[in-house]
């Protein structure tokens, strides 16, 4: 229940903000690898509305720029 009010709310926000689509799933994959650190987990999976699956994982190494 807990789940459906949140994911109601986040989809207001989102739909009702002026911000292009890029900076909100900028946000949301932020908030994304917050819960993934808080819940102690590597890799979420996010289905999008066209089917395809957006996967975020954190992984420990060296970061090259």
């Amino acid at each position: 229940m807990i789940k459906e009010i949140l994911m109601q709310e986040i989809s207001k926000v989102l739909a009702n903000s002026s911000t292009i689509a890029e900076e909100k799933l900028a946000v949301m994959m932020m908030f994304s690898f917050q819960l993934l650190s808080a819940a102690q987990a590597d890799m979420i999976n996010m289905r999008v509305a066209d089917g395809r699956v957006l996967t975020l994982k954190l992984e420990s190494g060296n970061l090259t720029l």
